[in-house]
């Protein structure tokens, strides 16, 4: 046999038998650990996917929410399982902000994730209460300037996007905001709308029944685009404010070291669901925006991921131990 003819052999073997590997995947249900609580985002986002996934594998997929500590329980059940593709993490920004929050944290979010697809995107919005004067961030900017650190912000907790968001505007136009901290986002938003704290930064499927009641008004968003439910609120670079993007980008990751035939058959199925009318409706439904990376590309996103969000952390100034 010519040297040619053995690479080519040893070619066609290796690719058989991840096919093969593919075929045997998955041996068992398949678990998504959600590091958030029932009803949010991440939520809705994991039990979609589990439905169709399970459809597309032919076996059961279940969302497992392990909360507590920022995301860290949920990550670290997920990394204590082992590392064949049978368990999967919802991830979100946080999951790489909490690398610059905590003095350490037990996993390395760009080394000990392997990034399946980036399922999609929340954009945050910066919200007033009704009676604030200001209607856009050119002129909240002059009224902040003149009364430093008058205008108050209310946040779902220290070191959230909802805390960190409005800290990198701050930086960003120059201005001071103070800071008004709560135990989770409803009460937060519910004293911006009461007319108790003047601004909030929330998710944008939060504030949008609000916005169309009138209860806040929006004065823009923190994506890269307009949003398609809010098509008349301008981004925050619209609006003289410069790499100031603030989305919480979700995305389902296996293990590092995970088969590479049983991330391929997951990423596979991932991609077609993705690309279903199903899920487009989804996301419209949930006020919750398309991921516009594809997955080959959005595997390389991790250090940027922590960069970004280690900056924020940094302007901020949070830390939570």
């Amino acid at each position: 046999m010519t040297p040619i003819a053995r690479r080519s052999l040893v070619t066609w073997l290796a690719l058989s038998a991840i096919g093969v590997a593919a075929q045997d995947f998955p041996a068992r249900p398949i678990r998504i650990v959600v590091p958030t609580s029932v009803a949010t985002t991440s939520d809705l986002t994991a039990r979609f996917l589990a439905e169709q996934m399970g459809r597309e594998l032919g076996t059961s997929v279940v969302v497992d929410n392990r909360t507590g500590s920022n995301g860290i329980l949920g990550v670290t059940s997920f990394l204590s399982a082992p590392h064949d593709g049978h368990t999967l993490l919802l991830t979100y920004s946080g999951i790489y902000a909490n690398a610059a929050l905590y003095k350490s944290v037990p996993y390395d979010p760009v080394k000990d994730f392997r990034i399946l697809a980036g399922v999609n995107q929340v954009f945050l919005v910066l919200v007033a209460a009704p009676g604030f004067a200001p209607n856009s961030i050119r002129q909240l900017v002059e009224v902040a300037r003149d009364k430093p650190g008058e205008v108050t912000y209310a946040s779902a907790s220290v070191g959230s996007s909802t805390h960190l968001g409005p800290e990198l505007l701050a930086s960003r136009t120059g201005i001071k905001l103070r800071h008004i901290p709560y135990k989770g986002g409803a009460q937060a938003v519910a004293d911006v709308t009461g007319g108790h704290v003047q601004l909030a930064m929330t998710a944008l499927p939060t504030a949008l029944p609000l916005i169309a009641s009138g209860k806040l008004k929006a004065l823009a968003v923190t994506g890269s685009h307009r949003s398609a439910m809010l098509p008349d609120v301008p981004t925050l670079e619209e609006s003289g404010v410069p790499k100031a993007e603030v989305t919480s980008r979700q995305a389902l990751v296996a293990p590092a070291g995970i088969p590479e035939a049983a991330a391929a058959r997951l990423t596979e199925v991932l991609t077609r669901i993705m690309a279903t009318p199903e899920y487009a409706r989804f996301l419209v439904a949930n006020g919750i925006e398309k991921e516009l990376v594809p997955p080959d590309a959005y595997a390389k996103t991790g250090p940027e991921e922590l960069r970004k969000w280690t900056e924020m952390v940094t302007l901020s100034g949070a830390r939570l131990d």
